[in-house]
């Protein structure tokens, strides 16, 4: 195959898998993109992260305009504000929509991970009287 037939291959498809499905500048992010940028932000081996609640949180970003800066932190740059901002979303499971903030999830928040010693309110820990018991493990 020449250089020439790769090129016109479907229309470029070629081209697009040589540069790693980024044919240019302008191609949107998408949710794959936010899922695995989540995953490496918040320190989870890609496709850990809840894709249902992934949806959640990139749409409340795209609702707030932030595609584009979404797109430049794909590419490299640097976006603090938006790492921050996609970071809390999965701790807190609360997402920031244009309307304002929206409870995504309250017992599948991230913090509860990180909070190994608490459980969320509400949240039945076991039988009645179950912290009287040492954890197992722990006398």
């Amino acid at each position: 195959m020449t250089r020439r037939q790769v090129l016109a291959w479907s229309g470029g498809t070629a081209l697009a898998l040589v540069l790693g499905g980024r044919v240019s500048a302008a191609d949107p992010a998408s949710l794959e993109d936010f899922l695995a940028l989540s995953a490496r932000l918040v320190g989870k081996k890609k496709g850990a992260l809840s894709t249902q609640f992934g949806e959640s949180y990139f749409s409340a970003l795209l609702s707030r305009g932030l595609g584009e800066t979404l797109r430049g932190l794909r590419d490299g740059d640097a976006e603090p504000g938006l790492e921050t901002s996609m970071i809390s979303n999965w701790y807190t499971g609360v997402a920031e929509t244009k309307g304002g903030d929206e409870v995504v999830t309250y017992t599948e928040a991230l913090m509860w991970e990180a909070l190994d010693f608490t459980k969320p309110m509400g949240w039945c820990g076991g039988e009645t009287g179950y912290w009287t018991d040492a954890p197992e493990g722990e006398a």
